[in-house]
This record gives C-alpha cells, structure tokens and sequence, in this order.
C-alpha cells in the first residue's frame, strides 16, 4: 500500500508543479501562487481527517506544520526556477536533492533496505539526473536554474524528513498542518516582500488546480511514510519530475531528448524495482 501512496505523490507532486510552473510563467508571482495552492489545498484535506482514522496528536502537528513552512518556501524557489528555465532542468535536480536527505535519514536511523530496493533507488536517481542533461540551454539560464533547484530541494528534503517521521495514528492530522502552517509561512513571505496575495482571474484556475494536486499528493507521502519506508517512499515520491516533464512536454511545448525520454522510462523501472523489493 505504501508503494501505491508514493507513487499517487509522484503524479499529485508532479501536476502540481506543472500547474505552477504554467503560472510562473504568465507573469504571476511564485510566492502568489503557493499563497493560492496552501490556501485551497488546507480546505479539501480538511475533510480527510474524518474520512482517514485520525487522532490529534501534538508531536505530529508540530511536525506537519514544520513540513509545511519548508515545503512552501521550497515551491515558491521551484516555480521561480521553473519560470526561468525548463522543467527538464529544475524539476529532475531539485528531486534528487529531495530524495537524498530522507533516504539518508532513513539509513541513519538504522532502516535496513533490501538489495533490489537499493538498486531501484539508485536507477531512480541516475534516471532523474538524465532527465535533466539539456545542452541547448543557454550557460547563465542553466546556472540559475540549478541554483534555484538545489535551494528548492534543501527545502523539500526537509519537508519529507518531517512529514515523513509522523505516527500512523495521526493519520490526515500532519498533512492539514502541513497546507496550514505553509499558508502562514507564505503570507509572511509576502507582506515582508509585498507581492499580490491573490492571482489575476485569468490565472486562479492553475493554483486552485494545483492545490487540489499538491494537497493529495502531500497526503499520499505522509500516508505512506506512516505505513511504510521513508526512504522508499521518498524516492517514489521523488520521481514527480517525471510527471512534470511529460505534462510540461504535452501542454506547454517543452522539447523532450530521447535520452530524456529513457530517463523518464529508468525513473518507472526504479519505482517498480522499488516495490519488488519491499
């Protein structure tokens, strides 16, 4: 089951990101955006903690609401980055900066991962940096678009460590806290900055879209970390660039190399090594 939540992270964490990147990239500001997707997305996983057995339990809320504030300052990075360069380029590196810091956590805390999981993660990773070789991009654009990942994949690395290290008796608890708090950490972020608090109408359908997305996918991660391996479901989770650059592709005219295309087809064989081995 938990293999099945990260790989519903993968797809939520990954449409999400193209909704913001389409955002990005009409002139909206990133840290509007993540105002509009932590805002929506506290209200539709509101409901789940009645639907999922839930208990209030304050080490977990504590830990959801840290998870959020990271979370939201890493996605306002990663849409300023995916506003300046392409998904090919930033979604793939901030991904692997992601997955890194709860593996290693994972393996720290004395987790024990079998042989073909450990080949899975490393298929996983090797595909995603792939995806992200692009030469055609300009030296200074590619420059700035890595910065902004790694910055973006600090962030969210910690946001796995956190949301992930919640008890399953918690259950939907962690992921409200985590939409929640990431609100709050947005809107301090804007008043010190003075940026718009709402998007422009034209534009509001990609964040509530992306809210949706971004909030079931969160759910799915904290989920499946209470039932299963941080590590594995992390590096499931993570293969969300994958989902990005085939939408970014599909809707947004971004140009996919071949061997980008065998990227995207090693992150899947990672994730099915994954959860053979689990």
């Amino acid at each position: 089951m938990s293999i099945l939540l990260g790989i519903a992270a993968a797809i939520g964490i990954g449409l999400s990101d193209t909704f913001g990147r389409a955002s990005a990239r009409r002139n909206q500001s990133s840290i509007t955006h993540v105002i509009t997707l932590m805002a929506f997305g506290t209200l539709v996983l509101l409901p789940f903690v009645l639907i999922v057995d839930s208990s209030f339990i304050f080490r977990d809320a504590v830990f959801g609401a840290l998870s959020g504030v990271f979370v939201a300052m890493g996605l306002a990075i990663l849409y300023r980055g995916l506003a300046v360069a392409p998904a090919s380029v930033i979604a793939p590196i901030s991904a692997v900066v992601a997955i890194l810091l709860p593996l290693g956590w994972d393996l720290i805390s004395g987790a024990s991962l079998g042989g073909v999981t450990i080949i899975g993660c490393v298929v996983a990773i090797i595909a995603l940096v792939v995806v992200s070789f692009d030469p055609e991009q300009g030296e200074g654009e590619v420059r700035q678009g890595i910065t902004l990942a790694v910055g973006a994949g600090l962030f969210f690395g910690l946001t796995f460590v956190f949301a992930g290290t919640t008890s399953q008796a918690s259950g939907a608890w962690p992921a409200v806290f985590n939409r929640g708090f990431g609100l709050v950490g947005i809107l301090v972020l804007a008043l010190r900055q003075q940026v718009p608090l709402m998007l422009d109408s034209g534009v509001r359908k990609f964040g509530l879209a992306g809210g949706v997305a971004g909030a079931l996918g969160m759910l799915s991660v904290i989920l499946g970390t209470q039932i299963g391996s941080l590590g594995t479901v992390s590096v499931i989770a993570g293969s969300s660039p994958a989902v990005t650059v085939i939408a970014a592709a599909t809707f947004d005219g971004d140009r996919v190399h071949w061997w980008q295309g065998i990227g995207v087809i090693g992150s899947i064989v990672g994730t099915a090594l994954i959860a053979l081995g689990s």
